[in-house]
């Protein structure tokens, strides 16, 4: 396990994580990309926890990801 800032970790040269940070290691973005279906989940007014009145809707047919800070409490709950 590692831990610092993003600049001590991109010197770490046996840290992956440091390696995709300094650009040693890289993705290659594809050259065609999917295209997302014309249909999507939509959430309209979501106002739990620290969401006030959200609407958004999330492409289907392609990866999506919803991304936050620790404890920020990122699930989705059915009713």
């Amino acid at each position: 396990m590692l831990s610092g800032t993003a600049e001590e970790i991109k010197q770490v040269s046996n840290s992956i994580t440091g390696q995709y940070l300094s650009g040693r290691k890289k993705i290659p973005v594809p050259k065609k990309r999917r295209k997302a279906k014309p249909i999507s989940i939509q959430i309209k007014g979501a106002k739990e926890n620290n969401l006030k009145n959200l609407d958004v809707k999330i492409p289907l047919g392609v990866f999506t990801c919803i991304t936050g800070v620790s404890g920020s409490r990122k699930k989705f709950t059915y009713k």
